[in-house]
């Protein structure tokens, strides 16, 4: 009989042990201390915002990493995830106080939560989906099926034609000519039973939304978690979130002081009939005129909605026609006609890492950082600049991280201090689809999550952080200054 995982399989591993082991020693009770914010509670508390990446069950080992800050008395003020990272954001939103620990309670639920259950989908596209995943060769052999099958094609019909022309000549070979007819046609109905089946499986397919889970099973978990959490409204989720911190102070004067501080949570999705970035749940007022009128699970379930893997997610009998909604999505999207249904897929495609949500171009020196938690699964073969040598998943692996990296490189790029606040978990050899994990998988991610969590924390510097963060600003205000040589400008 399988031993049932529990929280202490993880915490008590012996790589985790070491990590917090490693940063004891390097800031030691009456000795260096670890600074990473200006935000403090009563308590001790350090407070920063926190961004956690998409990656399907690669959420793991973000728990890992957010297990080591809390550790380390490191809170959070501010939260927003997107897919795995809106599954984390939300149970670490809505779970006790903001002063306590959050990351052993949502490793409890982790431990509880049957991952194969999350694949909910027809039995057959269940198959198929663990061959894929779990085994490497999967396409391979699936290739070697296909040239079986035109292989057996091919000498079945010129069997067929050899035995019928030489019955005539040799009549004892009649026999063959039969049996080869009759293997021919039972060829032939198997084909044609299987083709027939693909056919009703990719109706069905169509018609469940191009979703090959409906993803209830995720629905129903994570609905009752949040229940279980005190938050059956959006109004409890916000309350959850905005909840203050008591004792809430600076360690240094700032000219802000505690202006702005308040905490909020955000799960991205993208809607596909008006082709949006839904930040939920802020745009709530977008689909309905009474906010708790939408059920907050579904913006978790939106977010995480992987497509052709979830069926999308839907919101319908949107009040497209009145004017108070209407004027909502003008002002927002800058739209005449809103939809009446909204369809929504995986936030990734849009904004994998929404780190953006917390530039606040407005604060002159940072009080907190904003923190991200970054996943990189990308095998070694698929990451060289050798592009002949990728393999075909690293090649749509590429495709589809191009896309959903595109938005949010972009705003990194212009603003290179949120780079100092990222940590990033190496995961080469991990499927983020791989939903059959073994326990000793989501061990070893949990691990990796705590030795990349313990390696940004040693690297990090709060000051340099500061400093690059207010340089950042003055060269954005000096390049919004008119050149008077260039009165165009």
């Amino acid at each position: 009989m399988a031993q049932e995982l529990t929280v202490d399989k993880f915490i008590n591993n012996e790589v985790v042990k070491k990590c917090l082991k490693d940063l004891k020693d390097a800031f030691p009770p009456g000795g260096k201390s670890l600074i990473v914010s200006d935000v403090l509670d009563n308590e001790g508390h350090q407070y920063v915002n926190l961004v956690q990446k998409g990656g399907g069950v690669l959420g793991v080992a973000l728990v890992g990493y957010t297990y080591i800050l809390e550790e380390m008395n490191i809170r959070f003020i501010r939260l927003a995830g997107t897919s795995a990272g809106a599954i984390n954001t939300a149970l670490m939103a809505v779970t006790g106080t903001k002063q306590e620990a959050k990351s052993v309670q949502v490793l409890d639920a982790i431990c509880k939560l049957k991952f194969i259950e999350l694949v909910d989908g027809h039995p057959v596209a269940r198959m198929i989906i663990s061959k894929f995943i779990t085994h490497q060769d999967f396409v391979v052999k699936v290739k070697k099926w296909i040239i079986g099958i035109l292989l057996t094609f091919v000498l079945l019909m010129a069997g067929n034609f050899i035995f019928l022309g030489l019955q005539h000549a040799i009549p004892k070979v009649s026999i063959f000519t039969k049996l080869f007819f009759v293997l021919t046609g039972l060829w032939l109905l198997v084909i044609g039973a299987t083709a027939a089946y693909i056919a009703t499986l990719l109706k069905r397919l169509k018609n469940s939304g191009f979703g090959i889970n409906p993803g209830d099973y995720f629905y129903d978990w994570i609905k009752k978690l949040l229940i279980a959490n005190g938050v059956k409204t959006v109004t409890d989720l916000n309350r959850k979130a905005a909840a203050p911190v008591p004792g809430l102070h600076l360690r240094v004067p700032n000219a802000e002081e505690l202006n702005g501080l308040e905490g909020d949570v955000t799960f991205i999705s993208s809607e596909l009939v008006s082709q949006n970035k839904i930040q939920f749940p802020e745009m709530w007022n977008l689909f309905r005129k009474n906010i708790d009128e939408l059920e907050p699970a579904g913006f978790i379930r939106a977010s995480m909605s992987i497509p052709i893997f979830f069926e999308s997610y839907f919101i319908d009998n949107i009040p497209c026609t009145d004017e108070a909604v209407k004027k909502i999505w003008k002002e927002k999207f800058d739209e005449d006609d809103p939809p009446s249904v909204a369809r929504f897929v995986d936030g990734g495609i849009l904004s994998n890492f929404p780190i953006n949500l917390f530039y606040n171009p407005k604060v002159i020196t940072p009080r907190l950082p904003s923190f991200g938690i970054d996943l990189d699964e990308s095998g070694p073969g698929d990451t060289g600049k050798h592009a002949d040598k990728w393999s075909l998943p690293g090649y749509f692996g590429r495709m589809f991280n191009t896309i959903r990296s595109y938005y949010d490189k972009d705003f990194l790029l212009k603003n290179k201090v949120f780079k100092e606040g990222i940590g990033t978990i190496h995961l080469q050899g991990y499927n983020w689809l791989n939903f059959f994990l073994t326990d000793q998988d989501k061990i070893d991610m949990f691990a990796k999550g705590a030795v990349a969590a313990k390696d940004f924390l040693l690297n990090f510097n709060w000051d340099n952080y500061k400093e690059d963060r207010d340089k950042m600003r003055k060269e954005l205000i000096k390049e919004q200054i008119p050149n008077d040589k260039n009165p165009e400008n």
